[in-house]
């Protein structure tokens, strides 16, 4: 089904269907619409934003604000793809486990490639992966928890760091003395406007990885929202005054078509598009506005990521934004919770609970070939990223162990009008994917 949206709406409001309201996140925008102006992308209470850009809220390069002083992270030293062979015992602060077979080299002789070359080259990455992917051999990105920590990954240690995003719990906490209830012993982050108690311990883990700088690639995974593998939708419901309202109701789902896009690759305003019908990625929550800037109660999100046509899932537990409303309907700011540190590995190194597009445990040889090939990309082990994660994580204690088992996690959104609507839809590509 194509929808064609203002029409269409119009159409589905005269016919009795729910088309969903909406929102977006913690602005930057200093316009805001005015009380009572009646802007045209609020009908009858209600509105809806698809999300045309989202990245993790971080923080400038470390190369300029000096939170590194021990250097970045190494990665993969020695030989193999992107600077090194990967596997138990290669130098990255790993034990191979007894039995285990060598860790893969590349062939002595071989040459880095350079360009689309072939030859001895060429071979030698094809043995490579063949290696990587050789199920007796032991996988770092498949059991961290096997190895030990990497001492050359590093993380941000210094306490006055600043960093991009909200303060989530309300409190302003330091690593010293006994930590507030529901967390764990952690240093808060600087606001970049100086605000105090900025809850980004994910910032904290990746900061000192240069995949995670301007210019590496970390960041980039919004790209594939863009061509269509996934998309979240916001709605607003009850707004009676878009400056200052005290009760309203706000929902996230993900999307289930492609986003639209102009000939220049840029989303488009006013289409319209259809929640997922998966109820698992529905979320709903009350919020207020002042001034111009929403803010929600807590509640768990859940999205999806798409890696090598491995299906993940992004889930953000006691999420919550805070969002203002431009005179245009951009609506752009911050969506910060905390995110389960299995699962944030599992999504972001590991991919071990990917699916493929019919829901099934995605191809072994896949994951592990994704996996073990990005960290050599790069620039990370996957073990360094594992215990990493696990020592920053600051939200819900394991009520036996005390220990913490989520990481405060921040993204940085823009959001567009558009209309959003209940109602299952097919994809162009459901067939293919069904195959």
């Amino acid at each position: 089904m194509k929808f064609g949206g203002r029409k269409f709406a119009a159409r589905l409001l005269a016919s009795g269907g729910l088309p969903l309201g909406a929102v977006t996140l913690c602005a930057l925008s200093s316009t805001t619409l005015q009380a009572g102006s009646g802007p045209s992308f609020v009908h009858d209470g209600t509105a809806g934003f698809v999300v045309s850009h989202i990245e993790y809220a971080l923080s400038q390069d470390a190369k300029d604000t000096g939170v590194c002083p021990d250097g970045m992270t190494q990665g993969m030293q020695g030989a193999g793809l992107g600077g090194g062979a990967y596997g138990p015992g290669s130098g990255a602060g790993g034990q191979r486990p007894a039995g285990a077979a060598p860790t893969p080299q590349r062939p002595a002789g071989a040459q880095q490639p350079q360009g689309g070359g072939g030859g001895s080259a060429e071979e030698a990455e094809r043995q490579f992966i063949r290696m990587i992917s050789d199920p007796s051999r032991a996988n770092a990105c498949a059991n961290p928890e096997s190895m030990k920590p990497d001492p050359n990954f590093r993380t941000v240690k210094v306490p006055e760091a600043k960093a991009y995003g909200i303060d989530i719990d309300g409190r302003d906490s330091r690593a010293k003395g006994k930590p507030f209830p529901g967390t764990c012993a952690h240093n808060d982050l600087a606001g970049m406007k100086g605000e105090h108690g900025i809850d980004n311990q994910f910032f904290r883990a990746v900061g000192c990885s240069n995949s995670f700088q301007s210019t590496g690639q970390s960041n980039g995974w919004a790209t594939e929202m863009l061509t269509g593998a996934w998309g979240i939708l916001i709605t607003l419901k009850g707004v009676d005054d878009i400056r200052n309202d005290d009760s309203v109701d706000v929902g996230f789902f993900a999307n289930a078509d492609p986003i639209e896009l102009s000939p220049n690759r840029e989303p488009l305003r006013d289409a319209t598009y259809a929640v997922h019908q998966d109820r698992r990625f529905h979320a709903r929550t009350h919020g207020r506005i002042k001034d111009g800037v929403l803010t929600t109660d807590p509640v768990d999100v859940r999205f999806y990521k798409i890696t090598n046509s491995i299906y993940l899932e992004r889930p953000l537990v006691d999420a919550r934004v805070q969002m203002t409303l431009g005179a245009d309907g951009v609506l752009e700011g911050y969506l910060a919770g905390y995110t389960p540190v299995e699962a944030m590995y599992n999504l972001q190194y590991g991919f071990r609970d990917g699916k493929n597009g019919k829901g099934e445990p995605a191809d072994r040889r896949l994951i592990t070939i994704s996996s073990m090939g990005q960290a050599a990309v790069l620039g990370h082990t996957c073990n360094g990223a594992y215990y990493a994660l696990h020592e920053l994580a600051d939200g819900h204690p394991d009520p036996k162990t005390g220990k913490c088992t989520s990481i405060s996690t921040q993204y940085r959104i823009k959001a567009i009008p558009a209309f959003v609507v209940d109602a299952k839809t097919e994809s162009l590509n459901e067939d293919l994917e069904r195959r």
